[in-house]
């Protein structure tokens, strides 16, 4: 397999390349609050007002909260090697999964217990105009961060939390991902099918072999809006990025109504109408659909490297990993990614410990960690070279930096509701219950409704 990505790539991919998280499912936005804890300034609780010092206590024994979505080996694992590096914090995971961390975050960090680190997500926006969450400018300049950490301005925001790339510093992406096409070698040897395609057309075509032959073309799961992954990496190899960025970064004007648009949404539609996708794939979770591939269900799937741990357990060396391949056989590679970010809550009592944490995700002794959990870590350099499914994953992503090919998932970022308008509009599609230009209209009024 070829190496791991260069040490370059953090300069590579420094400006608008990720975004807070992958939105896979929909998100309940409640109302934050709109101040901060009592008794609390702005200036004692925000690091923007001047130096800050990057000791950590170790004279006294310091608990953390942290509150996360992420239902891979990353996060628990750089939580028990931060406690190694530091044993008097202790980190306290408080784990909960996607859909209803999605549902209830806005609220737990209101409270009066928040956590004191948290995983942002699309529809954390709020918090951010309530001064929930903590401007982390100061520690960041303090520890170097933007030498370490490709993509922070996809956490950087203004104060109304409606446009990204501009504002203050609020968190660091702890694993970066993007989504690819995971495949069954053995079948697809089988089968007779060649891999990797060089345009979606061809792309298209093996499905259709897939399917002759009495196989489930495309595993997917739309219980909880995961057809987005397909959606986004079409609009990814269709959309020019600059159309692609305005309309994740929140920019007035932007669209996704366009021609580009058109045939994205016009491609998955057929690719379920002709019976490509998992059937009944609105009553199946993205979750297990991961867990059916990986059990040997179907010839390919399309999601992010977060799957890669999971599915190479269960197929071993059947397991191969391409990108998604672009609309001209000579074209650049684009495809769609995030990171895992986490930010610091506001009326957090120890934040120089929070952003030790935050520091620490970007150490070579994380980049392992991080990597065998299947995600790119931020020190490229530092990650070890993988074979198999991890070295497909990892050879894979070279191609994206080669291309600088990331593009923003488009729920994140839009508006706070996006990512209940994308799993709604998504089970409608798929459900055959609106047409293309409903469905693409669903985004833009939600789009048009925020960035009055």
């Amino acid at each position: 397999m070829s190496p791991t990505p260069s040490s370059a790539l953090p300069s590579a991919l420094s400006r608008r390349t990720f975004l807070a998280v992958t939105g896979a499912a929909g998100a309940s936005v409640l109302t934050a609050c709109t101040s901060l804890t009592p008794g609390a300034s702005p200036a004692e609780k925000s690091s923007s007002g001047g130096p800050v010092s990057t000791a950590v206590p170790t004279d006294k024994k310091i608990t953390l909260m942290l509150a996360d979505a992420d239902d891979t080996t990353m996060t628990p694992g750089l939580v028990a090697a931060f406690r190694e590096k530091y044993p008097n914090i202790t980190v306290k995971r408080q784990y909960t999964g996607w859909d209803d961390y999605l549902k209830s975050i806005n609220t737990t960090m209101s409270a009066d217990s928040a956590p004191d680190i948290a995983q942002f997500v699309s529809g954390m926006q709020n918090l951010i105009r309530g001064r929930l969450l903590l401007d982390v400018g100061s520690y960041g300049k303090a520890y170097g961060w933007a030498d370490k950490f490709p993509g922070l301005d996809q956490i950087t925001l203004t104060a109304d939390g409606k446009t990204v790339g501009e504002g203050a510093l609020y968190g660091v992406p702890g694993g970066l991902s993007f989504e690819a096409v995971y495949y069954n070698k053995s079948k697809a040897k089988k089968l007779g099918l060649t891999v990797p395609p060089t345009t979606v057309e061809e792309l298209e075509a093996l499905f259709a072999k897939a399917k002759a032959a009495g196989e489930t073309a495309l595993v997917e799961g739309n219980l909880d809006g995961g057809l987005n992954h397909v959606f986004n990496v079409l609009l990814s190899v269709y959309m020019k990025p600059e159309d692609r960025e305005a309309w994740a970064f929140g920019h007035k004007g932007a669209t996704l109504t366009g021609p580009e648009a058109v045939t994205a949404a016009t491609t998955l539609k057929r690719w379920v109408d002709k019976g490509y996708v998992s059937p009944k794939v609105n009553g199946i979770s993205d979750n297990d659909a991961t867990a059916a591939f990986a059990k040997g269900e179907g010839v390919f799937r399309i999601s992010g490297n977060w799957a890669a741990a999971a599915v190479a357990k269960g197929l071993g060396d059947r397991a191969g990993l391409f990108n998604v391949p672009p609309a001209a056989a000579d074209g650049k590679l684009r495809t769609t990614g995030a990171g895992v970010y986490y930010c610091v809550s506001s009326k957090c009592k120890n934040p120089a410990a929070a952003a030790a944490f935050l520091d620490f995700v970007a150490s070579e002794q994380a980049a392992g960690i991080t990597a065998e959990a299947g995600f790119m870590a931020p020190d490229a350099s530092a990650m070890p070279q993988q074979s198999g499914l991890l070295g497909d994953v990892s050879t894979s992503w070279q191609g994206i930096v080669k291309d600088t090919g990331l593009q923003p998932f488009i729920q994140n970022a839009s508006t706070p509701t996006m990512p209940d308008t994308l799993t709604t509009q998504l089970q409608l599609l798929a459900g055959g219950k609106v047409t293309v230009e409903k469905f693409l209209a669903g985004f833009q009024a939600d789009y048009d409704n925020y960035h009055k």
